[in-house]
C-alpha cells in the first residue's frame, strides 16, 4: 500500500481509539483495487464511490462505514462485517461474501449481481461455476436491500430474518435452508429461485413473482393471469391468420410479470400502462405493439423485434436492447403488400437511464424528452433519430 495510505490508516485507528492524533479516514472515491489487506479496521470510515474491485479483505470490519456506492466486484470478503454499513448503490458482482456480516445494513438499490442480456450459461462459461455473489451463510437480519439486484446470488444457509427484499431482483437466486422468518419479500421477483427448506415463517410475499421456484410457496395462477394466457392464444391467431381468425390482444393495465415472453410473435398487441417489470422477452416480436406508459424496467428485449413500437412515457430504466431493433416498421395494405409507408418507433418522454442500446438499431425513432443518462451505446445505430 501506499505509504500515505497506511499514515492514515494509524490516524483512523487513532481516531477509532480517542487517541492524539486520530483523523477520521475520509477518502471518496479512493481505489483500493487488488490490494490485500485482510483483518483491516476501516470502522466508520467514509470511503462512499471507493473501488474495491478484486480486493482481499477478508476478516476486514467495515462497520457503520459509508460505502455509498462502493464497488466490491470480485472482491474476497470472506467473514468480512459489514454491520450497520451504508452500502446503498454498491456492488459486489461475483464478490466472495461466504460468512460475511451485513446485520442491519442498508444495502437499498444495490446490486449482487447483474446478468444484463447474459444467460446463465453464457456466464459460466465466462467465470466458471460461481454464477453470482457467493453469501452462503452471510447474516442480512435486519438489512435494508429493497430494490436491490441479487440475481443469481448463491444465499445458501444465510441469515435472512426480517431482511427488507421489497421489489428486490432475487431471479435464480439459491436460498435453499436459508432463514427467511420475518423476511419482507412484497413485490420482489423470486422467478426461478432456490427455496427448498428456507424458512419462511411469518414472510411477506404480497404481489412476489415465485413463477418457477423450487420449493417454497406455490404460485397460484390469479384469473387475470388466465385470462391473459387466453387473449394471449386468441392473438397469436389473430397474428398468424393476418386477422381472419382469433383478436387483437389488449393487455392494458394488466400485471404481466408471470409471463416469459421470449420468442414470441405479438405483433400490434396494445400494453398500454401493463406491468411488465423484468420479464423475459428475448427475441420477441412486438412490431407495432403500443406500450405507452407501460412498465418494463429491468427486462430483456436483447434481439426483440421492435419496429414502429410505441413507448411513449414507458418505463424502460435498465432494459437490455443489445440487439433489438427498434427502427420504422414497414406498412402493408389489407392484401400483405408494401404501401411504400413507414411507422417510426416512438420512445416520447419514455425512461431510458442506464438502459443498455449496445449493437440496437433506433433509426428514425422520435425519442423527444427520452430521458437516456447512463445508457450504453456502443455499436448503436441512431440514423435520423429524433431528440
Amino acid at each position: 500500500m501506499a505509504r500515505n495510505l497506511v499514515e492514515a490508516l494509524k490516524a483512523h485507528t487513532l481516531w477509532l481509539n480517542h487517541r492524539a492524533g486520530g483523523i477520521q479516514l475520509d477518502q471518496p472515491w479512493i481505489d483500493f483495487s487488488g490490494i490485500r489487506f485482510p483483518r483491516c479496521d476501516f470502522r466508520r470510515a467514509r470511503l462512499p464511490g471507493a473501488k474495491f474491485v478484486s480486493a482481499d479483505f477478508t476478516e476486514g470490519n467495515f462497520s457503520e462505514a459509508d460505502l455509498f456506492a462502493a464497488n466490491f466486484d470480485k472482491a474476497a470478503l470472506r467473514k468480512t462485517n459489514f454491520k450497520l454499513a451504508d452500502m446503498r448503490g454498491s456492488s459486489f458482482r461475483h464478490a466472495n461474501l461466504i460468512e460475511a456480516n451485513f446485520t442491519g445494513a442498508d444495502l437499498s438499490g444495490g446490486i449482487l449481481f447483474d446478468a444484463r442480456g447474459q444467460d446463465q450459461e453464457k456466464m459460466s462459461k465466462q467465470i466458471g461455476s460461481r454464477i453470482g455473489a457467493d453469501m452462503k451463510r452471510a447474516d442480512l437480519s435486519n438489512a435494508h436491500a429493497a430494490g436491490s439486484v441479487f440475481r443469481g446470488v448463491q444465499l445458501m444457509g444465510a441469515n435472512l430474518r426480517n431482511t427488507d427484499f421489497r421489489n428486490a431482483d432475487l431471479r435464480n437466486a439459491d436460498l435453499s435452508g436459508a432463514d427467511l422468518t420475518g423476511a419482507d419479500l412484497a413485490g420482489a421477483d423470486l422467478a426461478g429461485a432456490n427455496l427448498t427448506d428456507a424458512a419462511m415463517a411469518q414472510s411477506k410475499t404480497d404481489g412476489a413473482n415465485l413463477v418457477r421456484t423450487i420449493g417454497g410457496p406455490v404460485h397460484v395462477e390469479t384469473q387475470s393471469e388466465r385470462d391473459a394466457k387466453q387473449m394471449i392464444v386468441a392473438h397469436r391467431a389473430w397474428v398468424a391468420s393476418f386477422g381472419a381468425e382469433g383478436e387483437q390482444g389488449d393487455f392494458s393495465g394488466s400485471d404481466l410479470r408471470a409471463f416469459d415472453f421470449a420468442g414470441f410473435d405479438l405483433s400490434a398487441a396494445v400494453f398500454k400502462g401493463a406491468n411488465l417489470t423484468r420479464v423475459p422477452c428475448k427475441g420477441a416480436i412486438f412490431t407495432l405493439c403500443d406500450f405507452t406508459d407501460a412498465v418494463l424496467a429491468g427486462g430483456d428485449l436483447s434481439g426483440a423485434n421492435l419496429k414502429g413500437a410505441m413507448f411513449k412515457a414507458a418505463d424502460l430504466r435498465g432494459v437490455d436492447f443489445t440487439g433489438a431493433d427498434a427502427g420504422p416498421a414497414e406498412i402493408l395494405d389489407a392484401k400483405r403488400k408494401p404501401t411504400g409507408r413507414v411507422w417510426p418507433a416512438t420512445f416520447l418522454a419514455a425512461q431510458m437511464r442506464g438502459a443498455n442500446l449496445d449493437g440496437a438499431c433506433f433509426d428514425g425513432a422520435n425519442m423527444v424528452g427520452a430521458d437516456l443518462i447512463g445508457v450504453a451505446l456502443g455499436n448503436t445505430s441512431m440514423v435520423d433519430v429524433r431528440r
